[in-house]
């Protein structure tokens, strides 16, 4: 008895490269601060936000994410680097940031900072109210093609959860 191929029509396989329009969304601000109060704090990030509340709908467009990452007052990320950029957005606070051996730089509210990849950074928070930061990425797309990597230190007890 012959197997049947495995094979699909070919009018099935091109549709599937013409998905249906990504509806627009909406996050406010006020709601995600409010949510976050409830959230698990870890030193890279406390919630990614999702187009349809899985974590597949966390890739916000082809290849990107955005994470919102809290840094109390006082506290810092240890050195780390990995095969994706970040795009920072600080919403509230500031701090100082290191990037491989550049001179550090400050940054408060409204500021924008780029990290390519690869490149060693550690963001400290200099203020005294907590730093908040929306860290847009292509996480996604590096795990796509296979190139995650990640040089990142193991986390001490006191950076684990931050609360």
């Amino acid at each position: 008895m012959s197997e049947t191929p495995l094979v699909v029509d070919y009018t099935r396989y091109r549709a599937h490269f013409h998905p249906a329009p990504a509806a627009s969304r909406h996050w406010n601000w006020a709601e995600l601060l409010l949510t976050l109060q409830s959230a698990s704090h870890t030193e890279r990030g406390s919630l990614t936000l999702t187009r349809d509340g899985t974590v597949q709908g966390c890739e916000l467009l082809p290849g990107m994410a955005i994470n919102i990452q809290r840094v109390p007052a006082g506290g810092r990320t240890l050195p780390h680097a990995h095969s994706w950029w970040h795009l920072f957005l600080v919403q509230e606070g500031r701090g100082v940031v290191q990037c491989a051996d550049e001179p550090c730089r400050q940054v408060s509210e409204g500021d924008l900072l780029l990290v390519p990849p690869g490149v060693m950074h550690r963001i400290e928070n200099n203020g005294g109210v907590e730093l908040m930061l929306l860290s847009m990425s292509n996480l996604p797309q590096q795990v796509a093609l296979g190139s995650f990597t990640a040089h990142e230190p193991p986390q001490s007890p006191s950076s684990q959860e931050i609360s």
